[in-house]
């Protein structure tokens, strides 16, 4: 199952570096998908959405796997569900119904990402080593105050593949 966890990891940090490279960092991961959508335009479809389905299927493997015998082990499922939700909505800087649905989805996959360091895992700590790591990256790349969000969807995804990796 750590695998596909590998797998799933070294595809999104890949693509967000690459992003990066290309674009800059921006305010958030989903800040990209309409970057990506202007430099590889892709036919009723997103790079950014294509990538970000892959990374959420990759990665509900092992977080299913890893709740084994544990009653909230379903929230293992429900987290890269809603991280599906926001790959399908690309356009919700422009598009207010996509807006709302994307809002939605991303703090669902928030939410639900976190019980599952809490209630599944047991390992909040991580959560908060983790951000300390990212408010580190933020302060000294000088961007906290215009990637906020970004480092705390960052947060999440470093606490989920610590937790499927090394735990």
């Amino acid at each position: 199952m750590k695998t596909f966890a590998i797998i799933s990891l070294v595809v999104f940090a890949g693509f967000i570096l690459l992003g990066i490279k290309r674009f800059g960092l921006l305010r958030s991961y989903s800040a990209f998908a309409s970057k990506w959508d202007e430099a590889v335009p892709i036919k009723k479809m997103n790079l950014w959405s294509i990538v970000t389905l892959v990374v959420a299927f990759l990665l509900m493997i092992p977080m299913i796997d890893a709740g084994d015998g544990n009653k909230w082990q379903f929230l293992g499922f429900f987290a890269p569900v809603y991280l599906a939700v926001v790959a399908f909505t690309p356009k919700f800087e422009t598009d207010p119904k996509q807006h709302k649905i994307h809002v939605f989805g991303a703090s669902a996959c928030a939410l639900i990402a976190s019980l599952w360091l809490v209630l599944v895992q047991h390992l909040w700590w991580v959560a908060l080593i983790s951000l300390a790591v990212m408010a580190a990256a933020a302060y000294f790349t000088k961007t906290w105050k215009t990637s906020y969000i970004f480092w705390l969807e960052m947060t999440l995804f470093a606490a989920v593949y610590a937790a499927v990796i090394f735990f």
